[in-house]
This record gives structure tokens, C-alpha cells and sequence, in this order.
């Protein structure tokens, strides 16, 4: 989620229609930067999980990678300009604790089929 000082939010034009947010003028380096806000229902949750063996509450040493490069495999989002709103947080099959977007998972192996 983006959070902008009331300074700089004349260089911001919103569209709320297509939940995304246009930054211009001299904020992120003078270039136009885009971000898409994805709103993650609780069916998209659930096949998520399915993808998740641990997370980092319960296995600190193998998660690598955060909970929304999953969520990007699943929903097809550019990851380099999507933000993730859950619905409900994912739960980890092994502890069972929490994953929010930015939580550290181990995925799941994916079996040939």
C-alpha cells in the first residue's frame, strides 16, 4: 500500500475505478511509475495456501520468498507493479499462523502432471 505525505499529493492522479495510482513529476526518480492494487478474494486465498509447505514462523531457515510472488503465480500479476489487499489472511499448512503479503514462505513441490 502506498502512503503519500498531504505535501506531495498534488503530484499524484488517482483512479480508484481501476484501483491504481499514477505517481508523477520529480517523486520516484522523475519517471511515471504505476502501481495496481489487486484485491485477493478468499476462493484465490485458498488456492494460494495450496502452494505454501512453511512459512517463516515455523521455519526460518528455507523461506525465501515472500507470500506475494506466490499470489503473483496465481493471479498472473506484474510483480513489479502490483500490491496485494487479502481479503483474509492465508494460513500455513504446517503451523497454521498468519501469511500476510510480505510473510516469508517455503512454496509447496509441484508434482508433474
Amino acid at each position: 500500500m502506498v502512503q503519500v505525505a498531504p505535501w506531495e499529493s498534488e503530484n499524484l492522479k488517482g483512479d480508484s475505478e481501476k484501483g491504481t495510482i499514477e505517481f508523477a513529476g520529480d517523486f520516484l526518480d522523475q519517471t511515471l511509475r504505476q502501481l495496481v492494487a489487486v484485491r485477493i478474494n478468499a476462493a484465490t486465498v485458498c488456492k494460494a495456501e495450496a502452494l505454501i509447505r512453511t512459512c517463516e514462523h515455523c521455519n526460518e531457515e528455507g523461506t525465501e520468498f515472500p507470500f506475494a510472488a506466490i499470489l503473483d503465480r496465481v493471479t498472473g500479476s506484474d510483480p513489479k507493479v502490483t500490491d496485494y489487499v487479502l481479503e483474509q489472511p492465508a494460513k500455513c499448512p504446517n503451523c497454521k499462523c498468519d501469511i500476510l503479503e510480505k510473510t516469508l514462505i517455503e512454496p509447496a513441490q509441484v508434482e508433474d502432471q
